[in-house]
C-alpha cells in the first residue's frame, strides 16, 4: 500500500485541516488519492445517527461514500476506546486494519491518506495506541504540529518516538491554527531537525513545494 499515516503532536493540532488542504492540492495536480479516517469520536447526532464531521468533509472533497472513509463513529468527545466504552461497545485494532485493507487504493501510483487519532501515542483501540496502528501499516509519517509555544519539545519527542519504532517521518507540517501567530517556531525548529518542514498559514493553501517531498 502506498500512502502516508498522518498523526499529530497532540489533539487539535489541525490534522484534518491539513488533510483537506493537501487533498485540494492533489486534486489540482491530478494526483489520485483516498482518505481513510477509520475512527472518529465527538460525532454530532443527526437523525439519530452519529455523523463524523471530519470524515464527512473528506467524503465531500473526494466525492467518495462516507462508509469507505470512516467505519467507527462515536458520540463522546473522548479517545475512541473510552467513547466506545461509554456506548457499551469495543473497538479492536485488528478490525481497524481490516477496514483499511478493504478500502485502500491498490494502484502503486495512488496515495492513501490515513489519519490517526489525536497524537502519536493517543489511544485508538482497546489497549492500543495510534503508534500501534502506524507500526502495523508501516507507512511514512506526516507529523502535524500546532505552531505554538512548546511545540518544539513536543515535535522532537514525537520524532524520536517515530524513529525508535523504525518508522520514517516524511515531513513535518507546522500549522498556524490562529490568524495571528505570535510565535513562529519555523526557524528554531529547523535548527533541530533535517526533516523537511512545511509551513501552513492560517486559512491558506499549501504551497506546491510539498509535492517534492512525496517520494
Amino acid at each position: 500500500m502506498k500512502g502516508f499515516f498522518i498523526t499529530g503532536t497532540d489533539t487539535d493540532v489541525g490534522k484534518t485541516w491539513f488533510m483537506l488542504k493537501f487533498g485540494e492540492l492533489l486534486i489540482e495536480n491530478n494526483i489520485k488519492f483516498h482518505y481513510l479516517k477509520p475512527v472518529e469520536s465527538g460525532c454530532e447526532i443527526i437523525n439519530n445517527q452519529p455523523t463524523p464531521n471530519d470524515a464527512l468533509q473528506f467524503s465531500k472533497l473526494e466525492n467518495v461514500s462516507l462508509d469507505k472513509i470512516c467505519k467507527y463513529k462515536f458520540k463522546a468527545y473522548a479517545s475512541p476506546p473510552k467513547a466506545a466504552q461509554l456506548e457499551n461497545r469495543e473497538i479492536e485494532l485488528k478490525n481497524i486494519i481490516k477496514f483499511i485493507e478493504s478500502n485502500k487504493l491498490t494502484n502503486s501510483k495512488h496515495y492513501n491518506l490515513i489519519e490517526g487519532c489525536g497524537g502519536f501515542f493517543s489511544p485508538i483501540a482497546k489497549g492500543k495506541l495510534s503508534s500501534d496502528l502506524a507500526v502495523e501499516l508501516n507507512l511514512p509519517i506526516i507529523l502535524v504540529v500546532k505552531n505554538i509555544l512548546g511545540c518544539i519539545n513536543h515535535t522532537l519527542m514525537s520524532l524520536k518516538s517515530i524513529e525508535n519504532l523504525n518508522l520514517k517521518t516524511q515531513f513535518i507540517v507546522l500549522n498556524d491554527t490562529k490568524e495571528n501567530t505570535i510565535l513562529d517556531n519555523y526557524q528554531e525548529l529547523s535548527s533541530f531537525t533535517n526533516i523537511p518542514i512545511i509551513k501552513l498559514g492560517y486559512n491558506k493553501k499549501i504551497k506546491p513545494v510539498i509535492l517534492n517531498y512525496l517520494k
